[in-house]
């Protein structure tokens, strides 16, 4: 997979470093968020597509525990309680939809 990351997108956060590769009105569409440490428990009003690209590690979904790795997809509905948990570092690609 070849991902064209933006850095002058770059930002860092608590969990790592996220980078926005495409937005419309404002709002982001596609993100590369890489993970250092456990993000945090938030919420979006849309679908969320996550798509881990390198490493591996948990994805809280709810109350649901999804194990994932390299090449695995995970879908979050919106309104859904949701963070990610690396085994050491976990690289994914996240889409937002209707």
């Amino acid at each position: 997979m070849i991902i064209k990351r933006n850095p002058l997108n770059h930002r860092e956060t608590s969990f790592g470093f996220m980078e926005v590769l495409a937005e419309a009105a404002g709002k982001p569409l596609v993100e590369f968020l890489h993970f250092e440490r456990n993000g945090r428990s938030h919420s979006h009003d849309e679908w969320e597509m996550v798509r881990v690209t390198a490493g591996g590690g948990k994805i809280m979904v709810g109350e649901e525990v999804v194990v994932v790795r390299a090449g695995d997809t995970c879908r979050i509905p919106p309104h859904t309680a949701h963070w990610m948990e690396p085994d050491g570092t976990m690289d994914i690609l996240l889409s937002y939809f209707q």
